[in-house]
This record gives structure tokens, sequence and C-alpha cells, in this order.
């Protein structure tokens, strides 16, 4: 699908060092896009009770940069918190003193935790609200003033199936997605009149490092190994297999062209036809 629509602008990538983030990213820059990408190391986190995440090296950060720079565009990488206002007005400057601009804005960045909301403790469902929801407001807050000048830009949030319904255990995590569908919502109808859409995108599982790590999390609880446990899941997926991230790239950049200018406001789920 890349095809160079998006040659001469420039997009923000939160949590685009690894992953879906990373997918996205290299789909944008095949697409012509400038990119800037902004992770959270695991140099600089502090992990809180029952966090279930993965977060990539500053060697990784590095590594992605180079491999998006090698498609042909220009690429700058931050080691960054996106619930720091001050990281997120770095990642925000450097984009557009770099680029001269600022078009698309991804919303990947992502944490959770496993645990009962009974004895849940109040720092572990903090981080998750703040990472998950405050983080997309402060990252939009400070990117939209761009795309309003420009008179078009692209905000696409990742969200989840949890977006949409419970999952034992997963209180914090369904809370925040929950929460990104109203804030994209009213969003979308501020952005409207200036060009811009605003949506989100909601997939089941995905095939990523952080994906493992919950599989491996739920593995270790029910006392199976990790392949009989990828067996178990997948036998509520009707195509009997998890998402690539690619897959879900390849729609976060189809929202990001013209032709899509008439979607905005809505949440799109990619569940492999699992019904939630």
């Amino acid at each position: 699908m890349p095809d160079g629509f998006l040659k001469g602008r420039a997009a923000v990538v939160t949590g685009g060092a690894s992953g879906l983030g990373r997918a996205i990213a290299m789909r944008l820059a095949g697409s012509g896009a400038d990119v800037c990408i902004m992770s959270l190391s695991s140099r600089r986190v502090k992990r809180v009770e029952s966090e279930v995440k993965y977060f990539a090296a500053v060697d990784e950060i590095e590594a992605t940069r180079l491999d998006i720079e090698e498609t042909g565009v220009r690429c700058v990488a931050l080691d960054g918190d996106v619930c720091s206002s001050a990281d997120v007005e770095e990642m925000v400057g450097l984009a557009v003193r770099t680029f001269g601009r600022l078009d698309v804005l991804v919303n990947n960045a992502a944490t959770n935790v496993i645990h009962p909301i009974l004895n849940h403790d109040d720092q572990s469902w903090r981080r998750v609200v703040d990472v998950n929801l405050f983080g997309p407001y402060l990252c939009t807050r400070h990117a939209l003033p761009h795309m309003i000048e420009n008179g078009w830009g692209r905000i696409v949030s990742i969200g989840s199936t949890n977006a949409h319904v419970g999952t034992p255990d997963y209180s914090a995590y369904a809370a925040s997605k929950h929460g990104l569908l109203g804030l994209n919502r009213s969003l979308a109808l501020e952005v409207a009149p200036h060009g811009i859409t605003a949506n989100t995108v909601s997939p089941a599982a995905i095939e990523t490092p952080s994906g493992e790590m919950h599989l491996q999390r739920w593995a270790d609880d029910q006392g199976l190994s990790l392949e009989a446990m990828r067996k178990e899941v997948m036998k509520s997926y009707p195509q009997g297999r998890f998402l690539r991230p690619e897959e879900i790239a390849d729609l976060v950049v189809f929202l990001c062209r013209d032709e899509a200018r008439g979607i905005n406001g809505e949440d799109i789920s990619v569940t492999t036809g699992a019904m939630y």
C-alpha cells in the first residue's frame, strides 16, 4: 500500500521503537513521511507492581531510527515519557524544528498491569491511566496547533478490544481504553472544521514483545507452557492466529490518506472475527 502519498508530511509515533509502534513508524516512512519516534527506554523506566510491558533498550530506539532513515526519509528519536509534559513538548518541538511541520500523530504508547481490583495498589492504577489516557491527551494538545496551522492533520490513537469489553484483572487497562474512545470522539468534533481527523483503532492480541509477555504471564498463572497457553488463547480467534503488527500499521496509514478524510470520530476494531 505505501506509495509516497505522505511525502512532504511529518509524523510523530509514540512508543515507536518496538512492536506495533515500530511497524507503524516504518509504514509511515514507507509512504514518504518524515518520522519522529519517542519511546520510554528500559534504562529510564521504573516498573510498577504487576506491570506487563516491554520497554525497548536505548540501542533499540537508535536502531529503529536508523532503519526508518534507510527508507529514504528523515527520522529523529527520543527516549521520553508521554506522561511528561516536558518530554512531549520536546518531542513535538524536535519534530517541528527538524521537519518544519507536523501533520500526523499516532498515540501508540501504552502499558498494562494485571491485577484484580481487590487490593489493587493506587500507583499501578494511576500509571496505566496516565500512560494510556493522559498521554494521548497531552500529545494531542501539543501537536494540535501545528495541524490547525497547516489546515490538515491525522490523529490516530491505538485502542484495544478492552475498550469494548471488560476482562478480569484488567480493570485499569479497560478503563483507560474506554476513556480513550470518549476522548477521541470529542476530539473529532473539535478538529473537524480544521481539516483534521481523529480516529481510534482497537486491535485484538498482536504478535509483539508485550503480547508475548502477556502470554507468558497467563501461562505462569495457569501452570501451562507458553505454547500450550498460545494454543488455548487462539481458540477464541476465528482465524486461529494473532494479528501481525503490520496489519494494524497498514490500517493506521490508510486513515492518513486523503481518501479517508470522511472517516472521523470512529473506532475500528480488528479482531479476526472474534465478537467482543
